[in-house]
């Protein structure tokens, strides 16, 4: 259901009106309604600052750092980009070292001055050379100034003294300038320096998170009420303020008590037509947990109905229909019980959705006769309930008369909505049209009253081509109601989308079926097995359940958004209502 929104519109003295926006955003009842003045100096500040505050959290929380629950002062926040940049670049120098220095190993820490210096008294040429033991020619010991150095993983490391321009037998390797334990040291204090920057990062996470939260909090509270201030308007040369509000009707006791302390002069109007008020919802504790859901595609308007108490049941039934496994069922519902014990946030409400849609798989289930990809009906300890399950043809059929029923249901909820915001006479075409719909069903399948029927069919008849447009007139009325009468190809499109329901159900179960003979095929397996067998059956079952549930979840959207949505006529283009309320308390409120 969506809340009555009231408009307020205050006036003040343009000197009162900082202090005032303030008491407003205190208060937290109203959502301050103006034209968007765009982006100032200010604005593109304080999103700055918000987007900052916002990579440093992310930042932090990548650590895995449990933070100290009393708030540090983030006013002397470092640079973590040039400290993470610093960090990378010391573990990329340090592995850059120890290929070096895994090059030089093999030869030992060597005085390359020496060799220098042998190099100049002798006029001699050192050159430093790997090659496979197994390609080694022994008489180069002979034909050469040849010392073999070292063998390391069959291969020879040796050196050559040659005279220049004397042709060698192999092709020397170059060795870095710098000598082994001058690199090994260089590494050791790059590495030192990322540990370092590490540590450094890591006390920052601690000390500064919950701070750097709560200054998020502060900053986009600032943010938003600077946007609320620039919507208000001024008059009389500018000495007066205007500053206008939508309220929950709900809330009007208070807020009114509010302004009446404050003595400010008011006026409260109702939204007029052109009006477009921001979109508050009100559901019981079931129908509350489909809101984000519904919200996936659109908020309604304000004028319109608020579809989520009627999709909620539907939705309900159809991931069960489309999951369809018994087992897959209780999988859900336990894991999903045990984790609302692990968590105490918002979070629990969709773990409690998960859990509605796990029960609705067992009871689908249980109907479809299926368990981990079992038919139930084969086994022996289901065999006195074997009248439960229905076969494949009793669930397509179910599936397109749950279709026709929401068919239905939707057309119905659209002539509710015609006649309590437009009067009788806009809701006759779509009481015709469902009408229409039943007489065929009795007509062509059920045959329970066909002369009832028949007449009925003529009187829907009748209904939507008379009452097609009566906004228009009579004579565009029927022309319209006419050629409205196509839509009924329309109709049995949505219908047939509906056997989704069916397909997806029957797939799963194939699925489960595929994975349990694959995992008895493995059985057979000398000695390893049953251990195969498991591991199959959990991992087999494990994707069967995820691919099957993201599916079970899609097209149930698919169908409330397209074929629900549009038979019940819902327009959407709602926006949320985001009253201006602080939401950065004092730090000592959020220990």
């Amino acid at each position: 259901m969506i809340i009555a929104m009231t408009k307020y519109t205050m006036l003040l003295h343009h000197e009162e009106r900082d202090a005032f926006m303030q008491k407003l955003m205190e208060l937290g009842l109203v959502q301050v309604h103006g034209a968007d003045a765009g982006e100032d100096d200010e604005t593109q500040k304080l999103v700055q600052i918000i987007r900052e505050t916002e990579e440093g959290i992310k930042r932090f929380r990548r650590r895995n750092i449990t933070p100290r629950q009393a708030p540090s002062d983030p006013e002397s926040f470092p640079s973590l980009a040039a400290m993470e940049k610093e960090q990378d670049q010391a573990r990329q120098e340090a592995e850059s070292i120890a290929m070096e220095i895994k090059l030089l190993e093999p030869w030992g820490d060597f005085d390359r001055e020496s060799l220098k210096k042998i190099e100049e008294q002798t006029g001699l040429e050192v050159k430093f050379f790997e090659y496979p033991v197994r390609r080694f020619n022994t008489d180069w010991q002979q034909q050469y100034a040849l010392q073999l150095i070292n063998t390391v993983n069959n291969n020879h490391y040796f050196i050559i003294l040659r005279k220049p321009g004397e042709t060698l037998p192999v092709a020397p390797v170059a060795l870095p300038a710098t000598s082994l334990a001058e690199l090994q040291q260089k590494r050791l204090d790059y590495l030192h320096r990322a540990e370092e920057l590490n540590q450094q990062l890591d006390h920052y996470a601690a000390e500064l998170t919950n701070g750097l939260s709560y200054k998020l909090q502060e900053v986009k509270d600032q943010l938003a009420l600077h946007l609320a201030r620039q919507k208000v308007t001024h008059a009389a040369q500018q000495t007066l303020a205007l500053v206008e509000a939508w309220c929950p009707k709900p809330k009007e006791d208070e807020l009114n008590q509010f302004l009446d302390e404050e003595k400010i002069v008011y006026v409260k109007t109702k939204p007029a037509a052109d009006e477009k008020p921001p979109i508050l919802l009100k559901n019981n504790r079931f129908t509350r947990l489909f809101e984000p859901i519904g919200a996936l595609f659109a908020l309604p308007k304000y004028s319109e109905l608020d579809l989520t108490v009627f999709f909620a049941p539907f939705f309900l039934l159809f991931f069960g229909l489309c999951l369809g496994d018994l087992g897959y069922g209780l999988i859900i519902v336990i894991a999903t019980t045990y984790f609302k014990t692990k968590i105490k946030d918002e979070r629990r409400n969709y773990l409690t959705l998960a859990q509605w849609l796990g029960l609705s798989t067992i009871i689908a289930g249980t109907f479809s006769g299926t368990l981990f990809g079992l038919e139930m009906a084969r086994l022996e300890f289901f065999q006195n309930y074997k009248a439960l399950f229905l076969d494949y043809d009793k669930l397509f059929n179910l599936a397109l008369g749950i279709g026709l029923v929401q068919i239905l249901f939707g057309i119905g909820v659209n002539a509710y909505k015609q006649w309590i915001f437009l009067g009788p006479r806009f809701a006759m075409s779509k009481i015709g049209w469902m009408l229409l719909l039943i007489a065929l069903v009795d007509v062509y399948l059920l045959e329970l009253a066909p002369a009832i029927t028949k007449m009925l069919l003529w009187a829907a008849l009748a209904l939507i081509i008379i009452f097609g447009a009566p906004e228009k007139g009579w004579i565009k009325s029927i022309a319209i109601g006419v050629t409205d009468l196509y839509s009924i190809t329309g109709v049995f499109g949505d219908l047939l989308s509906y056997i989704r329901l069916f397909a997806l159900g029957v797939s799963s179960a194939i699925l489960g079926i595929v994975v349990n003979s694959i995992a008895l095929s493995a059985k057979g397996v000398p000695y390893l097995g049953y251990f195969f067998f498991l591991l199959i059956l959990v991992i087999g079952h494990t994707a069967n359940l995820m691919l099957s549930s993201l599916s079970a979840f899609v097209h149930p959207m698919r169908l409330t958004f397209v074929e629900f949505y549009k038979n019940s006529g819902f327009l959407g283009g709602g926006k949320p209502f985001v009253p201006l309320a602080r939401t950065a308390r004092n730090q000592s409120s959020t220990q």
